[in-house]
């Protein structure tokens, strides 16, 4: 699978002109995409392609490089995003004869699933992000799915009874691609809150695996609002 998404990738690199202006990137583009994490499409889909842009950080010198790895359940979706992207070309083209002027980016180009990959200057990549804006929608049959996968687990159960304070019911928070959790499998994040104090919240998590009906993984969280 990984050969094939890897195959896909190599077909539609994109190079913002900033980089390419420093003679960006100098680390192996095979090998980088090789070192890549694991792709899973979104259950029940397929990947038709899969685009590669590698983006500037609006630095001269650039101190690192975003990758996006934007992948498509269909062709119309690639192709929407390939019309997308020459625009943005074209945008960024005039500017970009002028280092002293900032360009735009290749930022919220349409793609069924939506990745940002940190990298240094090496091509190591530091940081995997899930950026689709749709990673926070449910329908009520996939929450109320994910919900009774819960009312049937023992961790979660226990922190129900045992916490000291009551901060309301679970809340199913977004969908998390493996290549983000290292699972197996794409989950749903649920949270649990245990104890609230001002802009404070301390609390459980759960990764919960709605197709096998499995919770694949719990921690501790602690947020600040």
């Amino acid at each position: 699978m990984q050969a094939a998404l890897i195959a896909k990738c190599k077909k539609n690199v994109v190079i913002h002109p900033r980089l390419a202006f420093q003679d960006l990137p100098k680390f192996d583009l095979d090998a980088t995409l090789a070192a890549f994490p694991t792709f899973l499409p979104f259950p029940d889909k397929d990947y038709h392609q899969v685009a590669v842009v590698l983006d500037w950080d609006h630095r001269l010198p650039s101190r690192k490089v975003f990758a996006r790895v934007l992948a498509f359940h269909t062709a119309e979706t690639f192709s929407l995003a390939q019309r997308e992207i020459q625009a943005r070309r074209l945008e960024i083209a005039p500017r970009n004869e002028f280092p002293e002027f900032d360009v735009h980016d290749f930022e919220d180009i349409p793609a069924d699933e939506s990745y940002l990959l940190h990298l240094n200057l090496e091509g190591e990549v530091r940081k995997v992000e899930f950026v689709s804006a749709w990673k926070t929608t449910f329908q009520d049959l996939e929450r109320s799915r994910v919900l009774q996968i819960l009312d049937g687990d023992s961790q979660y159960l226990e922190v129900l009874s045992t916490r000291k304070q009551s901060c309301g019911p679970a809340r199913v928070v977004m969908w998390v691609p493996p290549c983000v959790s290292n699972q197996v499998s794409w989950t749903v994040d649920v949270r649990v809150l245990t104890f609230c104090d001002g802009p404070s919240f301390w609390g459980r998590f759960f990764l919960v695996d709605p197709v096998d009906g499995v919770v694949r993984h719990t921690g501790n969280f602690h947020v600040r609002a």
